[in-house]
């Protein structure tokens, strides 16, 4: 092997541990909690209580219940591997460009990284046709929905909402990696691996079911703006204007289904936070081992 060649095996032993073990622990959250991150879906939606929820995916039965998890499946575990993996690589390039670190690193890295993972836009614009019930029928499945958009509306069509993403990604992203280790810090020492994933699972269960809420309104628009196949492309403030009027010109009505969002959030995020330091101390372990 060159010089050239063991540089390059380098780097990537040294980047990928984060993109890995963010692929790995989004797909353990993907694969426990699909279903009840679909009766919220339901509720944004559709305005409907959770009872009311339920009883509609109930109805329409157990395949249609995971029916599109394979897009979420792929979009999630590629958009957390984006999140961390280029989260740390672009934190490394800033860091590389001055002899000490500066408090503006992190956000800058974060934001980015949050608009990195935009470009899964079409994976997750396609996820929300096959979760809308309207589609039942005349979308089959993913593949079917990519061709229907590019045939009929073009390129353009796999991005709508990609302005309200790139605003949940950064806003998310910046706050998540700026607070889960001073969260956790505020925790007791812990002195053994399992009261470390314990004090992970706690302190990212907690932050991003803080930040789901915080950015739930934006997730509203998002799906509903999503959940239309053709038609105008509005601007935000048209798209935000037309829901606030539809909704009784009430904010609370944004948060129908927060309550629950909050819980999976809870769950999940403290799934991903504690599986990815187990997933990332395992790879970092097993590459050290290597060298």
């Amino acid at each position: 092997m060159t010089s050239r060649q063991q540089g390059i095996s380098y780097r990537l032993k040294q980047r990928s541990p984060e993109y890995a073990a963010g692929f790995l622990s989004s797909a353990t959250n993907i694969l426990l909690t699909y279903p009840v991150n679909k009766l919220i879906f339901r509720q944004q939606l559709y305005r409907l209580n959770t009872l009311g929820a339920y009883q509609q995916l109930k109805n329409e039965g157990f395949l249609i219940l995971y029916r599109g998890m394979a897009l979420p499946l792929l979009q999630k575990t590629f958009s957390l591997s984006i999140m961390f993996g280029a989260n740390a690589h672009y934190l490394h390039i800033l860091q590389s460009f001055s002899k000490k670190d500066h408090w503006f690193h992190q956000p800058i890295a974060s934001a980015l990284a949050g608009g990195t993972e935009a470009i899964l836009t079409p994976l997750e614009r396609t996820q929300v046709l096959l979760q809308t019930p309207k589609y039942n029928t005349s979308i089959r499945n993913g593949l079917h929905a990519f061709m229907l958009m590019y045939k009929h509306y073009g390129i353009i069509e796999y991005y709508r909402g990609v302005t309200l993403i790139l605003i949940r990604n950064s806003i998310s992203n910046m706050i998540f990696f700026a607070c889960r280790k001073p969260i956790k810090g505020l925790l007791p020492l812990a002195s053994t691996d399992f009261e470390h994933s314990i004090y992970d699972f706690l302190s990212g269960g907690l932050l991003g079911a803080l930040l789901s809420t915080l950015t739930y309104p934006i997730n509203v628009l998002k799906n509903i703006q999503q959940s239309e196949l053709g038609g105008r492309h509005d601007r935000l403030l048209q798209i935000f204007r037309s829901v606030y009027e539809q909704r009784g010109h009430s904010i609370k009505e944004f948060y129908i289904g927060a309550k629950w969002n909050f819980v999976r959030s809870l769950v999940s995020w403290g799934i991903i936070n504690s599986t990815y330091e187990y997933y990332l101390n395992g790879l970092q372990k097993a590459i050290l081992d290597d060298d």
